[in-house]
């Protein structure tokens, strides 16, 4: 099998990543030093030297004009389309698997995204019916404090008591009443998106064998940045 288009122009220890045996792989470089590239290849000889199937990759990155560029490039060095394998950014891949599975994870179907702004101007509504006082306590800092704990895998429901704490039991009867409002209308904010799809697999196990048996390769780029 010829794979010059997928090895030349690789340096040694390029080339000993892009044709490491199948499992566990951690590739630590500095900037610029071509990761990317070497994740790029990596799938390609995955595909074409190993067999694999390009519905069995999901292929994560940070920015959606890196995944595209991402699927562009793998595309071009299997000369051919891959629709079927999964790249996208970790909220794309997070939406894709929401929309598909709507009703699994308690959405309407046609749930809509609330970007960084829709969120602030509801985190606002919110407060104005809790009437809570801005000047005291800022629409941002509220905003903070819900998608913090998000982050965290930590609902409204979750949060201890703080019947000592006047800041925490402002802000959990913001994240509280914000929850309620976004689940009766539908509406899921960024965060949500991974909070939503990480509760959705861990809970099913179903689900969960079903994805972790079609995705046999899992490639994560910059994943030094993830909070994994």
């Amino acid at each position: 099998m010829d794979l010059t288009h997928i090895l030349d122009g690789l340096n040694e220890r390029q080339r000993e990543a892009v044709t490491a045996p199948v499992g566990n792989l951690l590739v630590v470089a500095g900037a610029g030093s071509g990761k990317t590239r070497v994740l790029v290849h990596r799938i390609a000889y995955l595909v074409e030297a190993l067999g694999a199937s390009p519905g069995g990759i999901l292929a994560v990155t940070f920015t959606n004009k890196a995944a595209a560029e991402m699927r562009g490039r793998v595309e071009r060095l299997l000369e051919g389309p891959a629709r079927a394998m999964w790249v996208g950014t970790f909220h794309g891949i997070a939406h894709r698997l929401l929309r598909m599975l709507w009703r699994d994870s308690g959405l309407p179907e046609n749930f809509q995204i609330l970007d960084a702004d829709d969120q602030l101007r509801l985190v606002k509504r919110v407060m104005r019916t809790l009437d809570v006082d801005e000047q005291k306590w800022p629409a941002r800092q509220a905003t903070w404090f819900i998608n913090s704990h998000k982050d965290e895998g930590r609902r409204a429901k979750d949060l201890p008591a703080a019947d000592h704490d006047v800041f925490g039991t402002i802000h959990r009867g913001i994240y509280e009443a914000y929850e309620a409002l976004c689940n009766q209308g539908g509406l899921v904010d960024f965060v949500e998106l991974l909070l939503r799809s990480h509760e959705l697999l861990l809970t099913n196990d179903d689900l969960r064998s079903h994805y972790r048996r079609r995705f046999r390769h899992l490639l994560v780029d910059e994943f030094q940045d993830t909070n994994t």
